[in-house]
């Protein structure tokens, strides 16, 4: 059956009504920082399809070549290392919700029945490699809620390789213009400038640093942060 016109613009601002919902739910529920059980996983389902404009963005940034060894930290559902990250050598998640790790596994296991993928149960602060493990190494919209930066910024780039790169993307941010007061009191997050993160970048050991910065859905101006090791 084919739709007229009107009838398609009603779907697709039910669908965008409908992430909206969900995504305006994660900002006042703990789901959106530590995603565990059954509300969980639908929560980072939905956050993977809300995201999909900064997934693009970052992946240009990383542009992750098939040589590659990749690391994603805070990986949530998986979902970005199985649309972007498909063709690179290895690649490897780590979240702090043992429940995204199962999803994340079930996501990408075909790659882990292959011996080219891992997700680990872990903390940013903490990463569960040896050194020089990896060559790209990237964090989505979680930033934010570390309570470590500095020495998570170590850790990328303890377990990255010499010339290895690392991206770190935010969407909130203290150069949005937005008012996000009331959601850095309930999650005890903090916004970051570009300028801060570069410092931060610096201060762990980074050099050839870069901001780069886009547009995507209820995103009027995210950051996206990059460094080499």
């Amino acid at each position: 059956m084919k739709l007229k016109g009107g009838e398609k613009r009603g779907i697709i601002t039910k669908v965008k009504d409908g992430i909206l919902a969900v995504l305006e739910a994660v900002e006042t529920l703990p789901q959106g920082v530590k995603p565990t059980g059954l509300r969980g996983k639908i929560t980072a389902r939905f956050m993977a399809i809300g995201h999909q404009g900064i997934y693009k963005n970052v992946a240009a940034v990383l542009n992750l070549q098939p040589e590659d060894d990749f690391l994603e930290i805070s990986c949530g559902s998986g979902l970005f290392i199985k649309s972007f990250a498909s063709h690179v050598h290895s690649v490897a998640g780590v979240d702090h919700s043992e429940d995204m790790v199962k999803l994340a596994s079930y996501y990408n296991q075909k790659r882990i029945e292959a011996g080219t993928a891992e997700f680990r149960h872990g903390d940013a602060a903490w990463l569960p490699w040896e050194n020089d493990k990896f060559n790209a190494v990237t964090t989505i919209a979680s930033f934010l809620f570390w309570p470590e930066p500095l020495k998570s910024l170590k850790e990328m780039y303890r377990v990255l390789r010499p010339g290895g790169r690392a991206v770190v993307s935010i969407g909130w941010n203290a150069e949005d213009g937005q008012d996000h007061s009331k959601y850095v009191e309930t999650h005890g997050m903090r916004l970051y400038t570009g300028k801060e993160i570069q410092d931060m970048f610096q201060e762990a050991g980074f050099s050839q640093n870069y901001i780069t910065y886009f547009k995507s859905f209820m995103i009027p101006r995210g950051i996206i942060a990059s460094a080499v090791k």
